[in-house]
């Protein structure tokens, strides 16, 4: 009689409140690793983006593992592997030297051209940036080798640049303050010369929010560090002054609603365009590179070999820990909205947020 009775119960509770929407608390998790040593991982998720099918491949060592073929390939000095993490393919390359070649994802050679420059891909296959020695021009081409729309960006000396985590273009910085934002077909969606405005300054750092429609910078001007918010026609809606001088790039994260989480070597500061909504000093003093990413429900950075993971106000969600050998490790978007990936020096793992 009470198996009898308890099944009514549910039956009626299920009938009438099957469809009521609960308010279920966010969260990270965890939802496949792949150890890339061994190249082997655990299922596929049974929701979202299947990454074997999703992500391109890795290097190790000295060889680029391909997912959609399965297995490595070996590449030897004075060679370099680049490629784009969401696409297929991948091109080997010199730093000195001017013969490029592009392997397709059966990893047979498609095309070998002369291009005296070295690639730089981001997470889809357009545009790649090919950078010139003296990093005064980047030439914008695709995944053939071939020119695209503006066909090459000039200015004085790279510091920067960013891809679009949609794969509509990127945003490329020069120190003397060319600002360029090309689309995936190289076109340009605005092109600014930030030094009219600010003669005598040094720009170091940029940072384009998921939208594309944002753009954070950093700058220096008469020995003191600045932030520039850049809407998305280019134009500086407003700007703030750092309290140290940094000589170098940060590195620093934005979202669409102007929050930004900034990694510093010496602290980390969750703002609200320049209004400070918490900062944390560091203690132990870090590197240059510091990890700062965003996606779409909030940040990600490491302290030491603490991955953590906040929501878009700046709230702890979840800590990963990673042993200090497995550093530095990288973060990038996936094809899914709430799908992202974390790049060690032994595993590559992905994320999934759930709103």
């Amino acid at each position: 009689m009470q198996i009898i009775f308890n099944t009514l119960i549910f039956s009626v509770l299920f009938f009438f409140l099957w469809d009521v929407e609960y308010s279920m608390v966010p969260s990270i998790r965890e939802t496949w690793v792949w150890n890339k040593e061994g190249a082997f991982g655990t299922a596929s998720p049974k929701l979202g983006e299947v990454p074997t099918q999703t992500l391109n491949g890795y290097k190790i060592g000295d060889k680029f593992y391909s997912f959609s073929l399965g297995k490595s390939s070996q590449y030897t000095d004075p060679n370099f592997v680049d490629f784009a993490l969401l696409g297929k393919g991948y091109i080997e390359y010199q730093k000195i030297g001017d013969s490029v070649n592009f392997f397709s994802e059966k990893g047979e050679l498609f095309w070998n051209k002369d291009i005296n420059s070295y690639p730089r891909s981001g997470y889809f296959a357009s545009p790649v940036l090919y950078l010139s020695g003296d990093n005064n021009t980047v030439f914008l081409m695709d995944v053939s080798g071939n020119k695209l729309g503006k066909g090459a960006l000039h200015g004085r000396f790279l510091t920067d640049y960013d891809f679009d985590k949609k794969g509509n273009g990127a945003i490329v910085l020069f120190s003397g303050g060319e600002l360029y934002r090309v689309d995936e077909k190289g076109n340009t969606l605005f092109e600014k010369d930030l030094s009219s405005e600010k003669p005598g300054a040094f720009f170091k750092s940029i940072s384009l929010s998921p939208n594309g429609k944002l753009a954070l910078i950093h700058f220096s001007l008469n020995q003191k560090d600045f932030f520039g918010l850049l809407d998305e026609t280019g134009e500086l809606e407003e700007e703030w002054e750092i309290q140290n001088v940094y000589t170098h790039k940060l590195y620093f994260a934005i979202n669409d609603k102007a929050k930004l989480l900034v990694n510093f070597p010496d602290k980390l500061s969750f703002q609200e365009k320049e209004t400070l909504l918490w900062e944390i000093p560091k203690q132990k003093k870090g590197g240059v590179y510091q990890v700062s990413f965003v996606y779409a429900g909030g940040f990600v950075y490491n302290l030491e070999n603490e991955i953590v993971f906040l929501d878009e106000n700046g709230i702890e969600l979840n800590r990963k820990s990673i042993p200090l050998d497995e550093t530095p490790i990288r973060l990038f978007p996936g094809k899914a909205e709430n799908v992202f990936y974390l790049e060690t020096k032994k595993d590559i793992y992905q994320f999934r947020y759930f709103p």
